[in-house]
């Protein structure tokens, strides 16, 4: 049972994976437009639109402690992508500041007997 939850979530987070692989190419607003792809390995990508600014990316445990933070240029967009098999189980925030705007991609780690997997939530 647990194998057969575990594949379908791999197939969603695989089908995912190929919607929107495609940064978007013409800005339309000044808040940063995201996509976060899960992949069935346990990886993180972080798909942003290109703005004519910089902002700051930062990767937070629930507590709000930061677990990674950078400088990044918007101008061509970026994609990260961020291996999470080290993470402990729990809440977990990918933050993108730029012009004013925070955008939030929040996703769990969560316990499976003798497994774990990442879901986002919404």
């Amino acid at each position: 049972m647990k194998k057969t939850i575990l594949l379908m979530l791999g197939l969603v987070a695989g089908t995912a994976s190929f919607a929107q692989q495609t940064p978007v190419q013409t800005p339309t607003t000044d808040t940063p437009q995201t996509h976060l792809v899960i992949t069935p390995d346990q990886k993180i990508k972080l798909f942003v639109q290109p703005l004519a600014t910089s902002g700051q990316l930062s990767l937070l445990d629930a507590q709000g402690h930061v677990l990674y933070g950078a400088n990044v240029s918007l101008k061509k967009g970026i994609g990260r992508q961020f291996d999470i098999t080290g993470l402990p189980v729990g809440t977990y925030r990918l933050l993108i500041k730029a012009n004013n705007e925070t955008v939030t991609k929040t996703f769990v780690v969560q316990p499976v007997p003798n497994e774990t997997f990442v879901m986002q939530q919404a």
